[in-house]
């Protein structure tokens, strides 16, 4: 196996799993840093938009594009917001998928009452799975960024195995190159 390959796809791998320890470990602050960083490029990009009205409106004699004035502030009032409260960025799409959840649940449990209702003889394995679907729905829409932690947690075990296993495929296939 070339050398240049081989260090590349060796240092790629324990950096993947390296990743891959620090979400499992820390979770919430990984959640908090990347909603930290959203918060600063929005922040950044709403700056650069006043900034070009500006000085598009001195250029051009008092008149300039409004738009780059309204959009540079909403989005530098965004990203100040999401740097005050990032967990709001971390929250809203446990919130939307539970409450998905809860509507189909409550969808699963009517079909459960019909097969019932049909003389289905297992309609009440249908109706304990609609109630799990709301269990879950309900935890999603309770506890967000819990949800969304164990999410990152799930990610980083991802990425550790995707790293031990590119790491593991590599060095087995420069020792069988070599004994070629």
């Amino acid at each position: 196996m070339l050398k240049g390959i081989r260090n590349s796809l060796v240092l790629t791998s324990v950096l993947y799993a390296a990743l891959g320890v620090v979400l499992m470990i820390f979770p919430g602050t990984a959640l908090r840093l990347a909603c930290t960083l959203i918060g600063l490029v929005t922040l950044g990009y709403g700056l650069t938009r006043v900034l070009s009205w500006r000085r598009l409106s001195q250029e051009a004699g008092g008149y300039s594009q409004r738009f780059d004035l309204f959009l540079g502030v909403v989005l530098g009032l965004l990203g100040l917001f999401l740097l005050v409260t990032p967990q709001v960025l971390v929250s809203i799409i446990p919130v939307a998928l539970g409450l998905y959840v809860l509507v189909d649940s409550v969808s699963a449990g009517k079909r459960a009452l019909d097969m019932k209702a049909l003389g289905y003889q297992r309609w009440w394995a249908a109706l304990a799975a609609a109630l799990v679907l709301a269990a879950f729905g309900a935890v999603m829409v309770l506890r967000p960024f819990q949800t969304v932690e164990s999410l990152v947690v799930f990610i980083g075990v991802g990425f550790v195995f995707d790293g031990v296993s590119t790491l593991a495929g590599t060095l087995a296939a420069d020792r069988a190159y070599r004994d070629k």
